[in-house]
């Protein structure tokens, strides 16, 4: 079931698709970003991970997370992703608009009631 999760929630981030992505969230889902260049980001609960989402969307003109592999349990996944993107405006990070971008990372997906209950993004 997690799997069916997983899969559902990466196509809809790569459609841009917010109502999909939030469709399987738990209603008390924890998210993290964690980069090694741009600190922690972390909340808690469906409507503030759509705020943060619906803040990042425009961000991207193309965005794409591809799952290279992926060990699985009832519950709990640890899923390397390769991540691509095309900067839709120039950033404060320094990422210019047109820049193409390509990363290598790890997400951890946590399932509870038959919902993602947590996403941890580590790049």
């Amino acid at each position: 079931m997690l799997e069916q999760l997983i899969e559902a929630y990466v196509d809809a981030y790569n459609r841009k698709d917010m109502p999909g992505m939030l469709a399987v969230l738990h209603d008390d889902i924890r998210f993290e970003n964690v980069s090694n260049t741009g600190g922690t980001m972390a909340l808690t609960g469906k409507q503030a991970f759509g705020e943060q989402a619906a803040q990042v969307v425009p961000l991207f003109s193309v965005r794409r997370q591809e799952i290279v592999t992926q060990i699985i349990t009832d519950n709990r996944a640890a899923i390397e992703i390769y991540y691509s993107a095309v900067v839709a405006q120039d950033m404060p990070n320094g990422w210019k608009a047109n820049q193409q971008i390509e990363l290598r990372g790890v997400s951890i997906f946590e399932c509870k009631d038959g919902k993602i209950s947590r996403i941890s993004d580590y790049s």
